[in-house]
């Protein structure tokens, strides 16, 4: 079987997709990564062939453009018409990467001839490719189901696209939806969709020997991820606050406070506090599972990165699906939540600490972590649904 996964080129969308491609492989499948050229250097990393399409290689800027801004929205208090102007230009990013990546996609696909197509709900080029060459696909979220509430946004803004290929309608949420989260992290509402286990996957990196032994003392991890400094606002990238909250909250105490980052993110971080330990390009699942609290910015990476490490967790979320990482995790209480679109900077530095304290001597946000750590350790792995997915396969009709 060939099975081709398609992804806007954004690392983290496309890590919670390497293990199911892993276990394909593993499987005896062959499997292709589409993407535009600048996931190359990540898809390469994770031992996958990529599969370049389009001419963009960083959409870095198209973000920072049209959603940046939108961190300064409160989004409790958001007019309707504006929200859904909101999400017209978050969508508008996507359905311009689609359409950037669909002649070179469609083109390989012709030719590889694909039985099954998988992709990450804002890869709207997989649901077209399959469309097009008549076989079925898989559509694998990476978080909460973020493009289902704005399915008639994506319908109209696509629909010059799926006409460019003779294509009246194409069915955007595939035959399967696969969900990583575990059942309690969704909402209310939430179609049951078929689960699937979150294998936690950030990147190689060197490990730092000292993470492999056992801790001595409680560590608490402050982190931003990698999406933030990258969206062209440096004004709201605030590990810098974060870390020094935390630091001053829990100095003389016993914990160890340690701060992961990328490598262009140090500038924006500066120097640390004394006592703190800097990690740079060290993964997350290294990490988590070493740790007793986590802070960080609330991508789907970083929370369902902890949820797998059953490590209690501070949100401190700006746009709408951190906010709804965060409003899940606390519901579940698994963790806290930070809303800093009033206070900034100023909230971040007041409050991080405080709040991290309250999760270390509190018994029962580890306890809640445990419960969902094991609701979700007992979803099935990656390779237990290939064969589900090989059966799929089988209806495929090409074009």
């Amino acid at each position: 079987m060939r099975v081709l996964f398609v992804t806007v080129p954004w690392p983290t969308n496309f890590h919670v997709l390497a293990p199911l491609a892993w276990a394909l492989r593993g499987a005896g499948h062959e499997v292709r990564i589409a993407s535009g050229p600048g996931l190359t250097d990540a898809v390469g990393r994770s031992g996958h062939q990529i599969v370049v399409c389009g001419p963009d290689g960083d959409v870095a800027p198209l973000f920072a453009e049209r959603v940046g801004p939108m961190y300064d929205i409160d989004w409790s208090d958001r007019e309707p018409a504006a929200a859904e102007a909101d999400a017209e230009a978050v969508v508008g990013v996507f359905a311009g990467i689609a359409d950037r990546m669909a002649d070179d996609l469609v083109a390989f696909a012709r030719s590889w001839r694909p039985d099954l197509v998988v992709h990450e709900p804002t890869a709207a080029a997989g649901a077209l490719v399959a469309a097009v060459l008549g076989v079925p696909s898989v559509r694998h979220l990476w978080g909460p189901d973020v493009t289902a509430p704005v399915e008639h946004l994506h319908r109209r803004l696509l629909t010059p696209l799926w006409e460019r290929f003779g294509l009246t309608e194409v069915d955007l949420g595939g035959e399967l939806t696969l969900d990583p989260g575990p059942v309690s992290l969704r909402e209310a509402g939430t179609p049951d969709h078929r689960p699937v286990r979150y294998v936690p996957f950030n990147g190689p990196g060197e490990i730092p020997r000292w993470l492999d032994a056992p801790a001595a003392r409680p560590r608490v991890l402050v982190t931003w991820g990698t999406a933030m400094s990258r969206m062209g606002r440096p004004d709201a990238f605030w590990l810098r606050e974060a870390v020094a909250s935390v630091a001053a909250e829990l100095a003389g105490d016993d914990p160890e406070v340690l701060v992961a980052r990328a490598a262009d993110q140090a500038e924006l971080l500066g120097p640390v506090p004394d006592g703190v330990r800097e990690l740079e390009q060290v993964p997350l699942h290294a990490i988590l599972p070493t740790c007793a609290a986590v802070v960080h910015h609330g991508g789907s990476g970083s929370t369902l990165g902890a949820v797998a490490a059953g490590v209690p967790q501070l949100v401190v979320a700006l746009s709408p699906d951190q906010v709804r990482n965060a409003l899940r995790v606390e519901a579940s209480g698994a963790g806290l939540m930070l809303l800093p679109r009033d206070g900034g900077a100023a909230a971040v530095r007041a409050g991080t600490g405080p709040l991290v304290r309250r999760l270390l001597t509190d018994p029962s946000f580890g306890a809640a972590a445990a419960r969902l750590r094991a609701e979700l350790a007992a979803q099935p792995a990656p390779w237990e649904i290939v064969a589900d997915l090989e059966r799929l396969a089988q209806r495929a009709v090409p074009a």
